[in-house]
């Protein structure tokens, strides 16, 4: 099947799993968006579930648009053919009515990376630290990668259906 080409052995275990919720856990870079357009359109592609039965919630308005985009394109339809657009309302929504058990603060933000590297410049600057000698994004990368590692405080791990390593 042309949509699963190109997927790597993980990739296409994820892509495929049966028929049900799963969560999907992998680093930055590792391809967690093509995997979740992927399992979309695979699911939509295969008669498994209709597009307005399906929920796919995400943490920016950036990530919700650029799934919409990538799985009408591989379903070769206009993006209100393949139902909801992807959802960022019901996570955040979701986190504020449990911020405690997810160990964050109650006024909590969510950033995209632009709005990350942004906060970083403004800290590094409040600091005086020299973004010659430190540039702001290879501290963005370090941040995100400590983040990875599970380095941020006061975080534990989440319990998970699927972890992927790839």
């Amino acid at each position: 099947m042309a949509l699963l080409e190109g997927l790597n052995p993980q990739q296409l275990e994820a892509v495929t799993l049966p028929h049900q919720s799963a969560l999907i856990l992998a680093g930055a870079g590792s391809g967690k968006t093509r995997v979740l357009t992927t399992r979309i359109a695979w699911l939509i592609q295969t008669g498994q579930i209709g597009p307005q039965a399906l929920l796919a919630v995400t943490f920016t308005n950036k990530a919700a648009r650029e799934m919409l985009i990538r799985i009408s394109g591989m379903l070769r339809s206009t993006p209100a053919a393949c139902g909801s657009a992807p959802s960022t309302g019901c996570a955040i929504a979701f986190l504020r009515a449990h911020y405690r058990d997810a160990g964050l603060p109650q006024t909590f933000q969510i950033l995209d990376s632009a709005d990350q590297l942004a906060m970083v410049k403004r800290v590094m600057k409040s600091l005086s630290i020299d973004d010659e000698k430190v540039p702001a994004k290879q501290a963005q990368y370090f941040i995100n990668g400590a983040k990875e590692q599970d380095y941020a405080p006061r975080r534990s791990k989440p319990s998970t259906i699927f972890r992927a390593s790839w």
